[in-house]
């Protein structure tokens, strides 16, 4: 090999030790970590929990029926209670929410009987079908109830149009929903 293409690998290779830091070429150099963080989000949920009855109320007496409801027949006198128990849960640091109800009813009732829907929540009565939901945890129930009047006040129908019918309580919803509060 020739001097000259000797001594051109020899100055190449030293400058590629000084570029690759081998050389005495120094610089400065910091650096900082971000430690790290855990954010948590939040919920928003309404369950039907357990203990929902069925019961007869025949004038001062009230008797669970509710694991009797398929062989229950109902006469004249009685008033039917089903009471079903739900839960919010609404946990977030600027959660706000609304809750409703799309209640179902009895189809198809004879004139005289009578129905009706209430429900409480967060021990306070539910006016309608719209309540605010609580935040944390709360409980809430929904009552539905078909009396039956006996004696002089059931005259409107025949005894004959209201033996041996069937009547069908609709299917109720209970809704939450996160409202803006200031959001953008």
């Amino acid at each position: 090999m020739k001097k000259s293409t000797k001594g051109t690998i020899a100055i190449a290779a030293g400058i590629a030790l000084l570029l690759g830091g081998g050389g005495s070429l120094a610089y400065w150099q910091g650096s900082a970590q971000v430690g790290s963080a855990t954010i948590q989000t939040g919920e928003l949920n309404v369950a039907l929990t357990s203990g929902a009855t069925w019961q007869v109320k025949r004038g001062s007496a009230t008797t669970d029926i509710t694991s009797t409801l398929a062989s229950f027949k109902m006469v004249p006198g009685d008033t039917v209670i089903y009471t079903v128990p739900f839960q919010t849960k609404a946990n977030g640091t600027n959660l706000t929410a609304a809750g409703a109800i799309n209640w179902g009813g009895y189809a198809a009732v004879p004139a005289h009987l009578t129905s009706s829907v209430a429900g409480t929540y967060n021990s306070t009565a539910i006016t309608g079908s719209a309540f605010t939901v609580a935040s944390g945890t709360a409980d809430g129930k929904l009552v539905f109830t078909l009396s039956w009047p006996f004696g002089t006040s059931a005259s409107s129908d025949t005894a004959a149009a209201t033996m041996n019918q069937t009547w069908n309580l609709g299917a109720t919803t209970v809704t939450v929903t996160q409202t803006a509060n200031g959001a953008s």
